[in-house]
């Protein structure tokens, strides 16, 4: 019984630990033409912006609340903070400035290449 007890308690303190780790972003760019977004980062990290490709799930919306490992993983699993949806992303790069991310972005993106105005 008193395995069980602790074997709970261990479940419980790593099931609590993960879900600390997760970090929230906004999407500030998407190019639903090749798949890839660029998120916001949260603060206290060296760079602002995080660049992502899109594998499975609900597709990223400007301006959505994302929640997931979003600094440090790779291929990562992010929860819509509003709806509760999942998604499958890869995480390809961070930057400082969003304009980076964009610029590298791969070219078949079809808004990598529009003019601002």
């Amino acid at each position: 019984m008193q395995t069980r007890l602790l074997l709970l308690a261990f479940g419980l303190a790593l099931a609590a630990g993960s879900q600390a780790q997760a970090a929230e972003g906004t999407v500030t760019w998407n190019d639903p033409s090749c798949g890839f977004f660029v998120m916001t980062l949260p603060e206290g990290t060296p760079e602002r912006f995080g660049m992502y490709s899109w594998k499975s799930g609900a597709d990223p919306k400007l301006d959505a609340v994302w929640e997931g490992d979003i600094v440090e993983g790779e291929d990562i699993e992010l929860t819509n903070k509003a709806s509760g949806e999942k998604m499958a992303v890869i995480h390809w790069a961070n930057a400082k400035e969003q304009a980076q991310l964009v610029r590298n972005a791969p070219v078949q993106c079809a808004s990598k290449w529009k003019r601002k105005k």
